[in-house]
């Protein structure tokens, strides 16, 4: 079994992005610096139905080594790895490629 998922490197910071079309939102990782954080009232759902705690958006600068920097608010939540969800791939007109591994831009 293959298993297909697309990850992306920001130039800047070095994280690695999961592409995720089936999240509605992106999400960044709780992280020491953010764990002064209260608990937001946003309340997230994995997709086996628990509850995803949030505290709150951080404004993040994303180099993905496309044409352009994306600035998008994403959601700080007790997630492991931070996530492009289908509000950041709708906002900025992005395709998926799964098969060459890389987003499109329009």
């Amino acid at each position: 079994m293959v298993i297909n998922r697309l990850y992306l490197s920001d130039r800047t910071s070095r994280s690695k992005y999961l592409i995720d079309t089936g999240a509605d939102v992106s999400v960044i990782p709780l992280t020491t610096a953010s764990q002064h954080l209260p608990p937001a009232s946003l309340q997230l759902f994995a997709a086996n139905g628990t509850v995803i705690s949030t505290y709150g958006q951080q404004l993040v600068t994303l180099d993905l080594g496309l044409r352009r920097v994306f600035k998008w608010p994403f959601i700080i939540a007790a997630v492991s790895q931070p996530i492009i969800g289908a509000d950041f791939l709708r906002h900025y007109g992005l395709l998926v490629d799964i098969r060459h591994g890389r987003l499109w831009t329009r």
